[in-house]
């Protein structure tokens, strides 16, 4: 994958068809080794036309194969580097598409740079993830203790759950046995390559993981939803418990002028599911017609 320095980081991306419109996609999760030594292939990539759309795809900071970074970091250093790297490749405005808790970058993008926006896309995700989830709590408890203890004691007292972690949740992608066993090879293939992780480098993963957890704390959107003016798009699915349907339907009420698609029976890791995946290209091409998503 092609890598440049943006804000300050050197950054991993890629580039995915030549269409006239581009739509960027940030990526969810908090990166970490299981991100970095085990890749897996991005779904949005195959579901733009390429003659239509230029699908651009990154590695936030501290996640993939991006740098690790270790200083603490805040949400709009995030959104700043989505938007260096839109500079650096030459694109003014997009279509910006978060997932997850790649969607609370996407709404600190669009707030900060309105004008680099023509449509938001807000993939399964929601206006502060880290007050009510208990995951959100329990990541909050992480930052404060590695605060707390230092980021080396911390690793330490943690260090026999790293190289032993838990067997992998089975409540997130489609229920399919196709589906599932893709997600079983992924952890196994995580579980293989951990022995040969040495211990400085996992110090980097965890703690580069944790400084993203901290990014998200204290963050609400909600009370700055109705400052949205670009087309905004809510799909989320109607049964994740990750992160709750009740969240899309909160960005929904908040956005007056936005459009809600529920995916009945999906659970998280929407995009896996053609339904979903579907309609999301629907919405850009829509976009794309209407002649506002324009590079």
């Amino acid at each position: 994958m092609p890598r440049a320095t943006v804000n300050g980081v050197d950054t991993s991306y890629e580039v995915v068809g030549d269409g006239a419109s581009v739509v960027l996609y940030i990526h969810g999760g908090f990166g970490g080794g299981s991100t970095t030594f085990v890749s897996r292939e991005r779904a949005v990539g195959k579901i733009f036309p390429r003659d239509k759309v230029t699908t651009v795809m990154y590695d936030r900071r501290s996640a993939g194969q991006s740098e690790y970074v270790l200083t603490p970091y805040q949400l709009p250093d995030l959104a700043a580097d989505a938007r260096a790297l839109l500079g650096e490749l030459g694109v003014e405005r997009s279509v910006v598409i978060g997932d997850s808790m790649g969607g609370m970058v996407a709404l600190e993008y669009a707030l900060i740079y309105p004008q680099h926006v023509t449509a938001l896309g807000l993939v399964e995700t929601g206006a502060d993830l880290m007050a009510e989830t208990p995951w959100g709590t329990h990541m909050r408890e992480i930052v404060e203790q590695a605060a707390t203890l230092g980021d080396q004691a911390f690793f330490e007292s943690q260090k026999n759950e790293l190289r032993n972690p838990a067997t992998m949740s089975s409540d997130m992608g489609p229920e399919t046995p196709e589906a599932q066993e893709s997600l079983a090879q992924g952890h196994q293939a995580y579980l293989d390559a951990l022995p040969d992780v040495s211990d400085a480098d996992l110090f980097t993963y965890t703690m580069g993981m944790i400084r993203n957890f901290g990014a998200f704390v204290g963050y609400d959107y909600g009370p700055r939803l109705s400052e949205l003016r670009m087309p905004v798009y809510v799909i989320h699915g109607t049964v994740d418990v990750t992160v709750p349907f009740e969240y899309g339907q909160a960005l929904h009420r908040g956005i007056p002028h936005s459009e809600l698609d529920a995916i009945e029976g999906a659970r998280h890791m929407l995009l896996d599911y053609p339904e979903a995946a579907a309609a999301l290209r629907d919405w850009v091409l829509r976009t794309v017609a209407q002649g506002t998503a324009a590079g």
